[in-house]
């Protein structure tokens, strides 16, 4: 399998080398060796911070008995990240808290497992934010030093976003693959709640908690996710779909902008003959969702993690707030917002058909500064709550930032979207008139 790497836009519009595309011949393991050194040199020279520990001798330059075997396994060696939240045994994973500084799993988490028994390799630990929900940590965004990168996988979207590394695993529980994807340039996909073993994974909170992945390309999340699971992810192509371009039921940062990019989407829509509508939600889905998420976190959360971190002196005021409200949270008012959740996932399916594709904004607007959180969840949340699959997709750039939309599917129907992701890309892409960016 020889990959093309290809991005979702034009990385010669930026005039770093960090961003440009490694030319990879992995049918070969001196390919495949090249290629690995050529990643650790750019992680190695990077000034963003997305990661906590760098592998500098990974299969592909080790004297390992399988560093010869790479080319003949189905990733040929492609280089991945790990969130520090996701188990790597031997290597440092924090958890993203000072709580927990020093932590050396015994064992990989299935995932990672799974991965470099396909012939990926790991190159690194990537920074996450406090416990996956609190405090920022250092990386810093790759289109701009001053702003963030979105949370909480903040480095594996950095590293990607960068152009460092081609792929990397994240975890979220409310927006934490798609809104660090977003702000980095990254795709990001969430999957359907229940694809993705989560064992050696955080466990924040088991209703809310999903495994995602990003990549460097659809192409390459595709690919790499039709080898981790092949009974659920084949190359078949979208079957016929409707688009439906629902309307935020929250504030927007720049309202105007939005309504620009679904002008243009519209006028896309129409002129590829994809039948599209505008749609909102049921104000009794959309009056409570964020209450019922945070109640569900919180107190989850609280079980989980109370008896470890509640006052802990290593922890953040932030994070503290998280487990104090849910030690407040009886076990009657948790199970009715589990209520009201089983309430809202029947509404959407019922609202929903089989290959109807949702286009909704993928982040509320620009990155914010450093220091000033890591961006608004209310774009990502409402999905997460109902296990839904989402995906981020890179189609632009304005103000030197990454704009991006976000496909949503429904539940189980994640081949489905990537395969319409696929043939509503082209036609979505922002216009080469548009303004370019350039990394840091």
């Amino acid at each position: 399998m020889s990959h093309t790497n290809n991005h979702l836009f034009n990385p010669n519009d930026a005039s770093s080398a960090t961003c440009q595309p490694l030319e990879v011949n992995n049918d070969s393991e001196i390919g495949i060796k090249q290629y690995t050194q050529a990643v650790i040199n750019r992680i190695q020279s990077s000034s963003i911070d997305a990661f906590s520990t760098i592998e500098t001798q990974p299969v592909a330059l080790s004297e390992a008995p399988t560093h010869n075997a790479l080319s003949t396994l189905p990733l040929k060696g492609m280089c991945f990240a790990v969130k520090e939240v996701i188990d790597a045994q031997g290597y440092v994973c924090n958890l993203g808290c000072q709580a927990f500084t020093g932590r050396i799993p015994m064992h990989d988490a299935d995932i990672v497992q799974q991965l470099q028994q396909l012939g990926a390799q790991l190159v690194g630990i990537t920074r996450s934010t406090e416990m996956a929900i609190a405090k920022e940590t250092s990386t810093v965004n790759p289109w701009h030093s001053g702003h963030t990168p979105g949370g909480s996988s903040s480095g594996s979207a950095a590293a990607v976003g960068a152009g460092l590394l081609p792929f990397a695993l994240g975890t979220q529980t409310i927006g934490s693959i798609i809104r660090p994807a977003a702000y980095c340039g990254a795709v990001g996909f969430k999957p359907s709640k229940s694809i993705g073993s989560l064992t050696g994974v955080l466990n924040l909170s088991t209703t809310l908690d999903h495994l995602g992945y990003f990549a460097d390309s659809l192409d390459r999340l595709t690919t790499t996710l039709n080898q981790l699971y092949p009974n659920t992810f084949t190359d078949k192509k979208a079957l016929p779909f409707k688009v439906l371009l629902l309307k935020p039921w929250f504030a927007m940062d720049d309202e105007y902008a939005w309504q620009a990019r679904i002008t243009h989407i519209k006028k896309q829509l129409k002129s590829q003959a994809i039948e599209y509508c505008e749609v909102s939600l049921d104000q009794s889905i959309t009056s409570q969702e964020e209450q019922v998420t945070h109640s569900i976190l919180c107190y989850e959360m609280y079980q989980h993690w109370g008896d470890t971190l509640l006052n802990n002196k290593d922890t953040s005021e932030y994070l503290q707030s998280f487990l104090t409200k849910g030690k407040g949270i009886t076990k009657q008012a948790y199970q009715q917002s589990l209520k009201a959740r089983t309430q809202m996932e029947t509404l959407v399916d019922t609202w929903l058909n089989d290959h109807d594709i949702i286009v909704f904004p993928s982040v509320t607007g620009l990155p914010p500064k450093l220091g000033d959180g890591t961006g608004s969840r209310d774009t990502q949340r409402l999905w997460t709550l109902l296990g839904m699959p989402a995906i981020n997709l890179p189609i632009g750039f304005e103000q030197g930032f990454p704009t991006n939309v976000q496909l949503i599917a429904k539940r189980g129907q994640d081949q489905h979207l990537l395969a319409a992701a696929a043939q509503l890309l082209p036609c979505i892409t922002a216009t080469q008139a548009e303004t370019k960016g350039q990394h840091v």
